[in-house]
């Protein structure tokens, strides 16, 4: 026995065609579309250098924060969510100190700190209590321009483990973290 096969008209032909583009198409461009949520933490990779630290007075001017005059600072955001920041006063890194390898030996510091007279272990504490340093994790909240920083170690003792918010803008290569439920603000300049 032999088998008709009916050959389609081309109408009916163009008809299947459509069928197939209008369906299938749009399953496979869905499929094939990137479905992942973006990395906020993303947007804040980078190293900043320290511009300026102001805080606001009671009409809202910004004026320079004397802590940090004639200081400088970093803060490091890696991208995937870890980060750092160092700020010194005017003077921090002129203070004579130890070397590296002395500052690990205790004998050392010792003998350092027994030399000193009061005047020198009073002006060692202000240059190491100028230090002010934290390293943590951090997330970029999903619906705010505000990022959180999660201390994991800190220079001062009080607030260790603890949770800070900042909110964020960019202008050109600065950012700009301003501390929510304050008045200071901190613009850092994007480092090559």
């Amino acid at each position: 026995m032999l088998y008709k096969t009916k050959i389609p008209e081309a109408g009916q032909f163009q008809q299947r065609i459509n069928i197939f583009v209008v369906f299938i198409i749009p399953v496979f461009l869905f499929a094939c579309a990137d479905k992942s949520k973006p990395n906020r933490n993303a947007l804040l990779a980078g190293m900043y250098k320290l511009y300026i630290a102001e805080n606001a007075d009671s009409n809202g001017v910004w004026h320079e924060d004397p802590w940090t005059k004639g200081g400088t600072g970093y803060i490091v955001y890696d991208g995937i969510g870890h980060m750092a920041v160092h700020i010194t006063r005017k003077g921090y890194n002129d203070y004579k100190w130890l070397s590296e390898e002395e500052s690990l030996r205790d004998e050392k510091i010792n003998q350092k700190l027994d030399s000193m007279s009061t005047e020198e272990l009073k002006d060692a504490v202000k240059a190491f209590s100028s230090s002010y340093v934290y390293a943590g994790n951090y997330t970029v909240e999903d619906t705010t321009d505000v990022v959180k920083h999660h201390r994991v170690s800190t220079s001062i003792h009080s607030p260790v483990a603890s949770t800070v918010r900042r909110a964020f803008t960019f202008s050109g290569d600065t950012i700009i973290l301003r501390v929510l439920n304050g008045n200071r603000r901190l613009k850092w300049i994007k480092q090559p």
